[in-house]
């Protein structure tokens, strides 16, 4: 079997994250790694059931810029594969022409990013898709099912269009690899919807294809808030046994006097958790610093982020983050209700690499702020700030005045305190 691994796209929705998205560190390993080593664990049951006993393959569809960097993990991994470059991300059909003078024999399509249990998966048919119901709109492609047949497919039909409750998820079997290849090749569409319009077709043309309900866990990862749910599967599969409370500490960390860590947690490689300093149900990544009093909760920071004194909740910080002391990142409306487009009712910053926060300022719960770009002090950030952008307070005049100072007596509040 060949194991198709799209990581080619562009993550448009993904702003102002912009590290490609199977490339993002979860506990000290880019997404990818943990999805190519869950895969490899899976099939190795696989192996005994090829010809010649050979391992699985996995054909890897890279984008131009991070081809190198997903070789070296693969290689890392041992896996037998092949990779190919999408030049252009032109969609899910052209990825996978981009690999046709690869592919032979029975395929599986996966997403690179997409959290799955792979052992979910079916693989007992001609051509069998992959289903889960949901109760609300997703901005993927939708399943007309009839028992364990699929009738269409329809490809983002809107909020209010849905044609199901059955959101196609990208875990597609194929017995015969090339009649994949040749019906896309052969389908037209003025959308971004090749690839479902030739599964379309093949239904049209009498083909077998079957319909197999998915009831594990899925995590795609469209959305930069979406890494918040990404952190916490990661934290939460910790072993326990391992890393009493659920605490991993990597080599080079330090922890000072008064410091508290909530499990689950990743403290990554040389990261020091300061005096007095709590971190709850986060990943810090390498080389992060926080320092004396602050309080992290619930949050993904990149590597090489520095704090002092600051509150950090819900939030997504892609690395490089620099916050000044008493710099706040709000994470909950007054009101409770739910924050922006995201349906969570807690969520702080999401901030591209390189963003400073000046002392005393503060960001409101869901705002975005792009790459290398500054929040002066005592800025209440309201709004989505650009990249390489700048915000500050500016006052026009400064008025000094002559001024008799009342001493204060403190008795009258010490009394209070008996």
């Amino acid at each position: 079997m060949q194991i198709i691994v799209l990581a080619g796209g562009e993550g448009k929705r993904m702003w102002p994250v912009a590290t490609d998205k199977c490339l993002i560190p979860f506990l000290g390993k880019p997404l990818i790694y943990h999805n190519l080593l869950k895969i490899r664990a899976h099939l190795e049951g696989v192996k005994a059931h090829l010809p010649g006993g050979r391992e699985p393959e996995f054909i890897i569809i890279s984008n131009p810029h991070s081809k190198d960097k997903i070789t070296e993990i693969a290689q890392s991994l041992n896996l037998n594969f092949e990779i190919t470059v999408q030049n252009e991300p032109k969609g899910m059909a052209d990825a996978i022409l981009s690999a046709k003078d690869l592919i032979g024999g029975e395929i599986l399509v996966l997403n690179a990013e997409d959290i799955l249990d792979i052992e979910e998966i079916k693989t007992d048919g001609d051509v069998v898709l992959t289903g889960l119901k949901v109760n609300k709109y997703f901005p993927g492609g939708y399943l007309l099912t009839e028992g364990e047949s699929v009738n269409g497919i329809v490809e983002k039909p809107g909020e209010g269009n849905e044609p199901s409750d059955m959101v196609k998820l990208v875990a597609d079997y194929f017995k015969d690899g090339q009649k994949l290849v040749e019906y896309l090749e052969k389908a037209s569409t003025d959308n971004d919807d090749q690839y479902e319009v030739a599964l379309d077709q093949m239904i049209k043309d009498g083909l077998d294809v079957k319909f197999s309900k998915y009831s594990g866990v899925w995590i795609p990862l469209k959305y930069p808030w979406h890494i918040l749910d990404i952190t916490a599967y990661f934290l939460s599969s910790i072993d326990e046994k391992v890393y009493p409370g659920k605490i991993i500490i990597e080599e080079g960390a330090k922890v000072f006097d008064g410091a508290t860590i909530k499990g689950p947690c990743y403290i990554g490689r040389n990261v020091i958790v300061g005096t007095n300093s709590m971190v709850r149900e986060s990943d810090l990544e390498e080389g992060c610093v926080t320092g004396f009093g602050s309080d992290i909760t619930r949050s993904y920071v990149g590597s090489n982020s520095w704090f002092h004194t600051n509150y950090v909740g819900d939030s997504v910080l892609e690395g490089d983050f620099g916050m000044g002391s008493g710099a706040v990142l709000a994470n909950l409306r007054l009101d409770g209700k739910v924050i922006r487009e995201t349906e969570r009712t807690k969520l702080g910053l999401i901030a591209g690499k390189g963003v400073r926060m000046g002392v005393n300022s503060s960001t409101m719960p869901g705002v975005k702020i792009g790459s290398n770009s500054l929040v002066g002090p005592g800025v209440v950030l309201k709004e989505d700030l650009g990249e390489n952008q700048k915000i500050i307070i500016k006052h026009e005049s400064y008025e000094i005045k002559e001024y008799e100072a009342t001493p204060t007596k403190y008795d009258q509040f010490r009394d209070k305190l008996k």
